[in-house]
């Protein structure tokens, strides 16, 4: 129903915006006849209460803008190095009109310079400047931002140029923090952007460009003149009913030689100003994932990164704050840093049901209550020195610390038995990183790169287990003369980090080069686990006989060599490569050693890139991938791991084996209004660290085997977005396929998993109408085995509206349905979530007025439901019921 009803009014409103516009296209071209891309041309409105229309030509010169009916325009068409052509029109139908340009003499070479257009493209540069784009109620980045041809911006602040994600945001070519976008997005002001840079293909280290690959978009923000020696910034102050409060200052200076931030955010509403993914970005993000997998995922894992990840909550308390500086000491010389410290409180409950898919199916019903307490600081020094064009040496140091406590309370009823554990942790982590790079260009034909890093890291963990009755009795020997039956744990774990690796850049022949490389990556780890029985009267059991407790040192050595070679035959770039690994480890217990190897791996790679035109791509790539596991994957003696849960981890682990595919497309037009992009992806793992599980009622015992069972996975994505008049439509959608095996209670049991889904949605972008961003987020999942098979639903109609009224108010609202099925047990879920602001500033003031409410129907929970290999899980999530703010901000 809600589809019809979408659609429905999809065309009334479309029929009605094309009833009020009309169409001015036709081409740009020079006095020779020929195109002349990437022209601008801009119509102003000469009335009050339309918006600034904007075209840029196509490679071919062609161009269409959709301006309102019967409106006079000033229209202006510009290009670098050719006359402005400036006329005015005013029309009442659909008009093709072609534009021919002079070029400038050369005594005007001084008016060429000066030349500002509106979008200019260059290259990989896409320059906007933003006078021509805003209309003066855009209050922070991100509302200019969405107004720019090309460039889009979710509601989390990740923004995309041309269909591309940005990796990095800079402010007058110096790092905004840790770099990340949605920092600076959400807290730059609007009034302080003069210029916004798009630089495709980005490399730090600027005569690597063309030579080492990179593929990231960058962002880079050029402040108004008055801004460039100023200090700016904004205060933000609110408060509500149940004692909640909001204090939110940002302070920005700049100038020539120095630029100053400093962003503070103290709210007990649940809004954080650091979010997982900005975590992820500090700590090298998504490229992480491929240069080492282990190391991603235990970052994603570490108590942080659960903090931050944990968004459904009853209660959250925030204190944050983050401060940098970067300096210019000499023209060849740059400081810069950044500290930032978050302290969170957080309390959370959850309600699952639980059915196990072995034996007799086992039911479980657990209620868990969560009081969390973290403190964490990230902090970073790096100096740059660049003497000449081709030299650049930076070094950097990095310290990430984190401290703190928590409590957390489960029930567990079964129909045999309940069981009630209160656990009290107490995590403490540091993390100290120093790196040294080294970049000369010696000749056009040869430059290297020398790069090393020294890394210590220690992570303690305190755990006390308070349980009403004796958990795995028939493996852990407690003591039964006390009433309750208390397990401490304490954890502990230091690593020492260090390589160095060589790489020279050979140019052959203007399009063959050759990459020889050279490294050594180093790693000795200590990782030690205790676990034992405190009694009433303050003695202790200790369980070291009965198969617990750790104390392992496990060392790792891998050198490596290389080479990757790149041709280029047209717009076609060929680029395979050869490495050898030799990796030499072993693995000490108890002071014993147990393993003792060495082995060779070959891992080629190839990336084959093919640009079709300036606007569309095509990108394959191929590696065979190699990672060990860590210490406590090798730690071989029991540990316990939750209430329910026993680990042990395998000495015999080795480096894990698979090959990894992928195919991407992608195509976008500005003049047509176009993007898309679509992916093929394959893994196949050849040798893999997995679990296997023996599970009696609801009790497991989990260890790692080093295994070569198949395991394969099949992805599929494509999106699609055009932009009509005022509309933006998009479609989308995914597809995720896998097939594995694990052991379970000795079995090896073969599963299959299929995802897929859709989405599509259409935004307004209106001079004087509300503008609406409504749509539809559809997801499929189906996991199955030889013995049961289970298919869930989720269908999410949403709808968000952002309307500036009455030239001084900006009313925004979000609303989502979502509409959950667990089709297996026939099970239903049904919630609605939304939230509002109104937010009033007079023109020209420094002050500004809002009233925000979220969760406007005060639900009380989450439902969801997931699954796994012996575990179909139906949960609860409880959420902070509904809160209502007022809030005053003002302009520095």
């Amino acid at each position: 129903m809600f589809i019809y009803f979408y659609f429905l009014s999809l065309l009334f409103t479309v029929s009605f915006s094309y009833a009020q516009n009309t169409q001015l296209s036709g081409s740009v071209k020079d006095t020779l006849d020929q195109p002349l891309p990437n022209a601008n041309i801009l119509a102003f409105p000469q009335e009050s209460g339309f918006q600034t229309r904007f075209a840029i030509s196509s490679p071919q010169g062609l161009y269409r803008l959709q301006l309102e009916r019967n409106v006079s325009y000033r229209v202006e068409v510009s290009y670098m190095g050719f006359a402005k052509i400036t006329d005015t029109i005013s029309l009442s139908e659909d008009t093709v009109r072609d534009f021919k340009m002079k070029p400038l003499s050369d005594q005007l070479g001084e008016i060429v310079i000066k030349q500002r257009l509106a979008v200019k493209v260059r290259e990989d540069t896409i320059t906007y400047r933003t006078d021509n784009f805003v209309t003066g109620e855009e209050r922070k980045l991100r509302d200019i931002l969405k107004k720019l041809p090309g460039v889009e911006i979710d509601r989390d602040g990740n923004a995309t140029v041309n269909g591309k994600e940005v990796t990095k945001l800079m402010v007058e070519g110096k790092d905004f923090f840790t770099g990340d976008e949605k920092l600076g997005v959400n807290n730059i002001p609007a009034d302080a952007v003069d210029e916004v840079e798009a630089i495709d293909n980005y490399n730090e280290v600027a005569f690597l460009k063309g030579l080492s690959d990179s593929d990231k978009m960058v962002l880079n923000i050029k402040l108004k003149e008055g801004k460039k020696k100023f200090a700016f910034g904004d205060i933000e102050v609110g408060g509500g009913l149940e004692d909640r409060y909001l204090i939110h200052p940002n302070l920005f200076y700049y100038s020539a030689k120095t630029a100053v931030n400093a962003i503070g955010d103290f709210n007990n509403i649940g809004q954080k100003s650091f979010t997982l993914s900005d975590y992820i970005n500090f700590e090298g993000g998504f490229s992480l994932l491929s240069k080492d997998p282990s190391a991603y995922f235990n970052l994603r894992n570490d108590d942080f990164a659960q903090f931050l990840n944990n968004d459904d909550f009853v209660y959250n308390k925030n204190e944050f704050g983050a401060f940098s500086i970067s300096q210019e000491l000499s023209k060849s010389t740059n400081f810069d840093a950044y500290s930032i410290v978050s302290n969170g409180k957080l309390e959370a409950r959850n309600e699952s049901d639980f059915t196990y898919l072995t034996g007799e199916q086992q039911e479980e019903n657990r209620t868990t209550t969560t009081n969390n307490n973290l403190l964490f600081t990230l902090n970073k020094l790096r100096l740059r020195y660049i003497p000449d064009s081709g030299t650049d040496l930076y070094a950097a140091s990095y310290l990430k610390t984190s401290k703190g406590d928590g409590l957390n309370r489960v029930l567990s009823q079964t129909p045999d038995q309940n069981t009630f554990v209160d656990t009290q942790t107490q995590p403490q982590s540091l993390d100290f990183k120093t790196e040294l790079s080294f970049n000369r260009q010696f000749s056009y034909k040869h430059t290297s790169t020398v790069e090393a890093a020294v890394q210590y890291s220690q992570n303690n963990n305190d755990r006390d287990w308070l349980f009403n009755r004796p958990v795995f009795s028939g493996v852990i020997p407690f003591n039964g003369e006390d009433d309750t039956f208390n397990l401490v744990q304490t954890t502990r774990s230091k690593n020492y980090d260090f390589n160095i690796n060589a790489k020279h850049y050979w140019v052959l022949h203007r399009f063959h080069h050759i990459y020889p490389e050279v490294g050594i990556n180093v790693t000795h780890q200590n990782y030690t686990t205790l676990d034992t029985q405190r009694l009433n009267d303050g003695s202790f059991v200790d369980f070291t006989s009965s198969g617990f407790n750790n104390d392992l040192f496990f060392k790792l050595s891998d050198s490596y060599f290389g080479f990757q070679y790149k041709a280029k035959a047209d717009d076609v770039i060929f680029k395979p490569g050869l490495f050898y690994h030799y990796y030499s480890w072993s693995v000490d217990q108890l002071e014993i050693r147990e393993v003792g190897k060495g082995k060779p791996v070959l891992l080629p790679e190839l990336l084959i890139e093919w640009e079709m035109s300036s606007g569309e791509k095509l990108r394959l790539k191929y590696n065979r991938l190699s990672q060990f596991g860590n210490a406590s994957q090798l730690a071989n003696r029991l540990r316990l791991s939750s209430f329910n849960g026993l680990f042990s981890g395998n000495e015999n682990l080795e480096n894990q084996l698979s090959h990894s595919a992928s195919l991407f497309y992608s195509k976008f037009s500005l003049y047509r209004g176009i993007f898309m992009n679509a992916g093929l992806s394959y893994r196949h793992t050849e040798n893999a660290i997995r679990n296997t599980t023996q599970i009696e009622g609801i009790d497991q015992i989990n260890t790692l085997i080093y295994t070569d069972l198949p395991e394969n996975s099949y992805g599929a994505n494509a999106s699609f977005s055009k932009k009509i008049s005022d509309y933006r439509f998009t479609l989308g959608g995914n597809l995720n396929l896998s097939d594995y095996s694990r052991i379970i209670n000795n079995a090896t049991l073969a599963y299959n998993s299929v995802n897929y889904g859709y989405n599509f949605k259409t935004e307004t972008s209106f001079d004087t109408w509300p503008n609406l961003e409504t749509g539809l987020r559809h997801s499929f999942s189906d996991f199955s085995s030889d013995s049961f098979e289970s298919t869930f639903q989720r269908i999410t109609p949403f709808a968000y509206l952002d309307y500036d009224f009455l030239e001084d108010f900006i009313l925004k609202a979000s609303y989502e349905f979502t509409y959950y099925e667990n089709k297996a047990q026939n099970q239903i879920n049904r919630f609605q979530e939304a939230g509002a602001s109104l937010f009033y500033q007079k023109e020209g003031s420094a002050w500004g007025f809002e009233l925000e409410a979220q969760n406007i129907f005060d639900i009380r929970f989450r439902a969801s439901n997931s699954f796994s290999q012996f575990l179909i899980t139906d949960q609860r999530t409880f959420i902070q019921p509904r809160t209502l703010i007022f809030k005053v901000t003002y302009k520095l």
